[in-house]
């Protein structure tokens, strides 16, 4: 990397077209100024000027590193200028979270986007060790689990609470509290589907819930927006938040059980603890906060 201060000798050198007038405007002698040139030559290999008498001419070389100079100036000047102009309407809007939340959240955030062209929605549903590993790489401004980190780099906010089901057909008939005839229909597995089972279904049924494989499995659906369609025409049943049902198409085709023990879990918000969000994130954590505290 060539030296800032040889770098900024030889353009002042350029500019003032004279060694005196250099080192008088740099505090520096005449002959610092001639050696902060011939470190430069060094370095590169070339020579940058020509001296007659007073006087000097740029060679080839020597004009191609006054015009690198000034580029990298002006890149450094855009650069700071970028870093103080935090424009709520412009930049990206990276945001990490479940399949559920990202349904919540999307049309909300694209009609934020067409408001304001300048924003880009970048919007990514994982697990939430995805979701872990993507804070820590500064791959995502925010994450959105329901579970906390408990991690020092990440500062972590309760959003809320959201409501898990148990969704079966409409036209099922299901007993209250009847574990076997709810087994009965099959069960539809998806990428959540243990996790959100064992905690709907063990505290529903503790004696008779053995675990999501011992159930008859009906299906596997690893899209979110279809998990729900079979059920829809009458084929087995699963467990969801209850935002997926209320978002889902032919919602009428489909019935949450009523609970005599309903399970809930909650929301985090994750973020890097020493990283201030910019502005334009302001209008993004209130939708957040319409589309979660509830």
């Amino acid at each position: 990397m060539l030296n800032p201060k040889w770098l900024n000798t030889f353009a002042t050198l350029v500019e003032t077209g004279s060694f005196t007038k250099t080192a008088e405007r740099l505090y520096m002698t005449q002959p610092g100024v001639s050696q902060h040139v011939k470190k430069l030559e060094d370095e590169l290999g070339e020579t940058l000027i020509y001296r007659e008498g007073k006087q000097f001419e740029l060679t080839r070389e020597g004009i191609m590193l006054n015009a690198f100079i000034a580029e990298q100036n002006q890149q450094q000047a855009d650069f700071l200028a970028r870093m103080k102009d935090d424009d709520p309407h412009q930049g990206a809007i990276r945001i990490a979270c479940s399949g559920a939340m990202a349904m919540k959240l999307y049309s909300s955030l694209l009609n934020l986007q067409t408001s304001y062209a300048g924003l880009s929605v970048q919007l990514e549903a994982a697990p939430a060790d995805r979701i872990r590993q993507m804070l820590m790489d500064n791959q995502t401004d925010i994450g959105i689990t329901t579970q906390k980190f408990d991690h020092p780099a990440f500062e972590e906010t309760l959003l809320g609470e959201e409501a898990l089901c148990v969704i079966v057909p409409s036209n099922a008939d299901i007993p209250q509290g009847n574990f076997h005839a709810l087994a009965s229909l099959g069960y539809i597995h998806h990428p959540d589907g243990k996790h959100y089972a064992d905690l709907v279904l063990g505290s529903n049924f503790p004696e008779e819930y053995r675990g999501v494989e011992s159930l008859d499995h009906r299906g596997y659906v690893n899209q979110l927006a279809q998990i729900l369609l079979p059920i829809s025409k009458g084929i087995g049943f699963t467990v969801l938040p209850e935002s997926v049902m209320s978002r889902f198409e032919q919602k009428e085709q489909l019935t949450s059980l009523p609970l005599e023990s309903p399970v809930s879990q909650s929301l985090f918000l994750s973020k890097k603890k020493h990283r201030d969000l910019p502005k334009r994130f302001e209008a993004v954590m209130e939708i957040i906060h319409q589309s979660t505290c509830k």
